[in-house]
């Protein structure tokens, strides 16, 4: 499980599935998140505020790294997975009120069959991310001649992955990409399936007709259920066709 994240999909998102069907994953534009504070920032008063802080302004104006990360920041695309299976809140929120699927893929297998920049564990902080920055700006300025690669990736990595203290309970980890849009994935990369506590028959059909394939034979599939006693999930361990193996 240590080298398993997962992934929670909604029937009614218009990629649901699309890891089967397909086999590829949809990488989003942080526009497209549902934090309104994540990935968010009003980077250009903030740039000018790093610039001047760590004395750079000499070696680059404020509006030629705005418009290079702007471009950046207007194509990067983020793949959001989770380290947590038994989250009730991650079913709720992100698999529609426990009526979707939750996807185990292999990190180990993502990461060769991606096209990634960067893979990193959220972190979660009640503060901006701009100290942090600047810091690193002052850092880079001790360089002769400071790369403004370096410096546009000390603007940019801290803003894609700092999320707010109060999201920590998603435990999230993000592959982040140049172009947003969909990534082709091998079928290896997914090694299970976990259905919802209240999937209906008919999603439920739909992908046990797709794990029949042989393409899919390796992935081990469960059932989410409530646990007795306790406010918890358990899962039962099913066959491909849908048949209780173990409890």
């Amino acid at each position: 499980m240590k080298n398993t994240l997962f992934r929670y999909s909604s029937p009614s998102s218009k990629f649901f599935l699309n890891e089967l069907t397909k086999r590829e994953l949809y990488f989003s534009h942080p526009s497209d998140f549902n934090d309104p504070f994540d990935c968010q920032m009003e980077y250009k008063r903030a740039l000018e505020e790093a610039l001047e802080q760590a004395n750079l302004k000499e070696y680059f104006s404020s509006k030629e790294l705005s418009e290079l990360l702007e471009h950046t920041l207007n194509n990067v695309g983020v793949c959001c997975f989770s380290r947590a299976k038994k989250n009730q809140l991650m079913w709720s929120h992100y698999a529609e009120k426990h009526t979707g699927i939750c996807l185990g893929f292999n990190r180990e297998v993502l990461r060769r069959d991606l096209s990634i920049n960067l893979i990193k564990n959220v972190v979660y902080q009640a503060s901006h991310p701009l100290d942090t920055m600047i810091g690193q700006f002052q850092i880079l300025a001790m360089d002769d001649v400071p790369d403004i690669k370096a410096l546009l990736n000390t603007f940019i990595y801290p803003l894609l992955i700092t999320k707010y203290s109060y999201w920590k309970y998603e435990r999230e980890t993000r592959f982040i990409t140049k172009n947003y849009g969909t990534q082709s994935i091998s079928n290896k990369a997914i090694q299970s399936l976990t259905l919802g506590l209240k999937i209906s028959n008919d999603i439920k059909g739909k992908v046990f007709r797709l794990l029949q394939q042989p393409e899919w034979s390796h992935v081990k599939v469960y059932q989410a259920k409530k646990a007795q006693g306790r406010f918890a999930l358990d899962f039962d361990r099913l066959s491909q066709s849908g048949e209780l193996i173990c409890q």
